[in-house]
């Protein structure tokens, strides 16, 4: 749990390795398990949108005073993993605290009443509307300058997205590029993904998967080039495929759930006096060294500044421009 000074020091949580890790979640607890340090929190109606976030019970529980069914916010951190041949986005939760007066504006109540109120699929568990979203729907606003200057707003600089924003700088480990995609029932083209991961730790498996989709990704895929420093803002999502016809008796359909971070912005090069990345890594360097810089006679602990510093430098001299959407 943080203490109250930790809590005004930004720095202090938002830099786990070295490099920004900084997110916040908000929604509706449900399935709190303090044995294995895991619950769910739910955004929309449908239960297979719930959003897992991992915790430890000793140093970071859900407070006693926080039901099922009750509004709750975690402050996360993202990390990766490989669960068979999917990568996967996961949340660890730092803080849990109940929602205040300081947090339940009307960019944070609409955000959230605007997810909440999103279709269900027929082959779905919809949870229908609990007691404790039907009274933030009817709460008044309280857009004031005392919660927009608290701490953990100016942390997440949040903007349009107050309920779900997770913002990550590291180094490109991969990407992956889908072109040419189609809807698998209607058969009907359907948007590129484009797939990133980000690296901040020595464990490449641990690489954080944040995904693109547009029209056309292909100038922004040519512009990512692994080694590359990159700052990204976006929101923690379930991608949910079906795998069988539903149930005939429950009507409801078994179903594969990856976690993933969606970008809301197009990712920027990071600076060096940007402060995004504090520590420069022995593997970073390997992983500029492999790219293919003209450095790869030198040792991965010589000259790591220098490698470092090449990376900052966009490639071509240009900002990455924002493909068609």
């Amino acid at each position: 749990m943080l203490p109250q000074d930790a809590k005004r020091n930004t720095d202090s949580y938002s830099f786990p390795n070295g490099m920004l890790n900084s997110g916040y979640i908000a929604g509706v607890l449900r399935n709190n398990d303090p044995v294995k340090g895991i619950c769910y929190i739910q955004q929309t109606r449908s239960e297979n949108h719930m959003l897992p976030i991992h915790y430890d019970p000793k140093k970071s529980p859900i407070p006693r005073e926080i039901k099922e069914w009750d509004l709750i916010m975690a402050f996360v951190h993202a990390d990766g993993a490989v669960e068979g041949e999917n990568r996967i986005a996961k949340l660890k939760s730092i803080r849990f605290e109940a929602p205040n007066f300081m947090h339940l504006g009307d960019r944070f109540r609409d955000d959230f009443m605007k997810k909440w109120s999103s279709a269900v699929h027929a082959a779905a568990v919809d949870s229908g509307t609990p007691k404790s979203v039907t009274e933030l729907q009817a709460m008044p606003g309280n857009e004031n300058d005392a919660r927009l200057d608290s701490f953990d707003w100016k942390v997440m600089d949040l903007n349009k997205n107050a309920s779900n924003q997770i913002r990550i700088a590291g180094f490109i480990q991969a990407k992956s590029l889908q072109r040419n995609r189609r809807h698998p029932v209607e058969g009907t083209p359907i948007n590129d993904r484009l797939v990133v991961l980000i690296r901040q730790s020595k464990d490449s498996d641990q690489s954080i998967p944040v995904r693109w989709y547009g029209r056309n990704l292909q100038p922004l895929a040519e512009k990512l080039v692994r080694g590359m420093p990159i700052v990204v803002s976006g929101e923690f999502r379930i991608d949910v495929k079906a795998l069988s016809l539903p149930d005939p008796d429950t009507q409801i359909a078994p179903v594969s759930k990856i976690p993933f971070i969606q970008a809301k912005d197009m990712p920027a090069p990071v600076s060096q006096d940007s402060g995004l990345i504090k520590i420069i890594p022995g593997w970073a360097a390997e992983l500029f060294k492999s790219h293919g810089n003209g450095q790869t006679e030198k040792p991965a602990d010589e000259d790591r500044a220098a490698l470092f510093e090449t990376a900052f430098v966009p490639q071509d001299g240009a900002v990455v421009q924002q493909p068609g959407t």
